[in-house]
């Protein structure tokens, strides 16, 4: 003898376990995903960050291109920003951004009412800080000047100026490659725990560095 009612009621209860089962997994997904979200963003901006070495890169080829192979003579931030001065790019608020970490919003710098073009053509007002990338100092010693013809993979001409990402700090050699300046490998070489590393103001660009390839640039 059949019992429809019953039968109605097994299959309900089925598909009401399925659903269960469907928004548990939906919930253990989510929550895998918020985790992960940070670090997923964070990787995405280094790449943005390589990517815009790179451009800038290019750029400083274009400058040499018109100066018989050399490098600019200016130290620090004006190491690159001789590349917009001498207007080797054109005067655009997209090339205006070259000269910042897509990490940071350009609008950290840029007064009110200010655009970033009219920002960078400020060239006496330049000082610590007033963007976020590091540019090659020869600190008053030939010898840094030569390695830049002479060992380009081994010498840094732009950095992040501090700790912009999670994991990494982008730095691009005179060889137009950039690098990440992962924080475990450092601490690790340097003997230290990871948190110290991680802790604000520990790994800025600079002669006085904890990391060596950061000491071939500053931020002034």
């Amino acid at each position: 003898m059949l019992h429809p009612s019953r039968s109605r009621r097994s299959s309900s209860a089925f598909t009401l376990l399925e659903m269960m089962v469907v928004i548990l997994i939906i919930g253990i997904l989510s929550g895998s995903f918020v985790v992960m979200m940070p670090e997923m963003v964070d990787k995405a901006k280094m790449t943005a960050n390589e990517q815009n070495m790179t451009r800038l890169y290019q750029t400083f080829l274009s400058y040499q291109q018109d100066h018989s192979g050399s490098w600019p003579r200016d130290n620090g931030q004006r190491f690159f920003l001789r590349l917009w001065k001498d207007r080797v790019v054109d005067r655009t608020e997209k090339n205006a951004k070259l000269f910042f970490s897509p990490a940071e919003d350009v609008g950290l710098y840029v007064m009110d009412g200010q655009t970033p073009e009219d920002y960078l053509d400020d060239w006496d007002g330049i000082g610590p800080g007033s963007t976020s990338y590091a540019g090659f100092n020869d600190f008053g010693e030939r010898a840094a000047r030569r390695k830049l013809r002479s060992d380009p993979g081994h010498t840094t001409i732009v950095s992040d100026a501090m700790r912009f990402h999670r994991t990494a700090m982008i730095y691009l050699t005179a060889d137009g490659s950039t690098h990440r300046l992962l924080f475990p490998e450092l601490a690790e070489k340097e003997g230290l725990i990871l948190d110290e590393i991680l802790m604000e103001g520990a790994v800025v660009a600079g002669p006085d560095s904890l990391a060596p390839e950061l000491r071939t640039v500053s931020n002034d």
